[in-house]
């Protein structure tokens, strides 16, 4: 997998979405107060996400 910013080439940064799992401090209610963090990855970056890159807001074109 490997994305590419259609406008440039060379732009190698981008935006795009996974999920980590953290642990919270909360009140008694269930209410957050504060993250203690990434414990682990549930689902990294994947292929089929939106990748938007960082420098010039293209969307990527994934190869392989």
């Amino acid at each position: 997998m490997k994305a590419i910013c259609p406008k440039n080439p060379n732009h190698k940064e981008f935006i795009t979405t996974a999920h980590e799992l953290h642990e919270w401090v909360v009140t008694n209610d269930g209410e957050f107060i504060e993250d203690e963090g990434c414990l682990s990855i549930v689902s990294p970056p994947d292929s089929g996400n939106i990748w938007t890159c960082k420098k010039c807001g293209e969307e990527a074109i994934m190869a392989d």
